[in-house]
């Protein structure tokens, strides 16, 4: 690196190395075959996704609509948590996730295991955000809780 030609210039900071931030992976197991936690999840999120999870809240009906994770509120003001990518009803809902603090992906992928359905949600991508560590810590939270409320309704103990 050449010196500045001015003396009171401060030295460019060398490029930062970000160490890979690890991936959220959650799972959960429902006494239903994979079509039916496949509906589940996709088609009734509105009565079971945690509202404190939520960004309007109390009243917030949710719902995958046109393609996207849609959030309604109670004053009918909406907000996109996350555009489908890919959907392979029974299988995989491939989402690109984005709470306000950078672009990440989530896949929700249903597997039958025994009587009745694995669902492994893995988010990644947290790199990509404002503060990766943070994000992360939040999504870990939100999976936990929403495999938690999904399992509930679903019949899972």
């Amino acid at each position: 690196m050449t010196p500045s030609l001015f003396s009171h210039a401060p030295e460019p900071e060398p490029a930062k190395s970000q160490d890979p931030i690890a991936d959220v992976v959650q799972t959960c197991t429902v006494p239903r075959e994979t079509e039916e936690a496949f509906r589940g999840f996709h088609e009734y999120p509105h009565l079971w996704w945690p509202e404190e999870f939520t960004t309007f809240g109390e009243g917030t009906h949710v719902e995958f609509e046109g393609g996207a994770l849609v959030e309604t509120s109670e004053d009918e003001e909406s907000a996109t948590r996350a555009v489908v990518r890919d959907i392979r009803p029974e299988e995989l809902l491939d989402l690109e996730w984005n709470p306000g603090t950078g672009s990440t992906t989530v896949s929700i992928v249903f597997t039958a295991e025994g009587s009745g359905t694995a669902v492994t949600v893995t988010h990644t991508g947290f790199e990509a955000a404002r503060d990766p560590a943070a994000q992360r810590a939040e999504a870990e939270s939100l999976w936990r809780n929403v495999l938690q409320r999904y399992g509930r309704f679903m019949g899972a103990r």
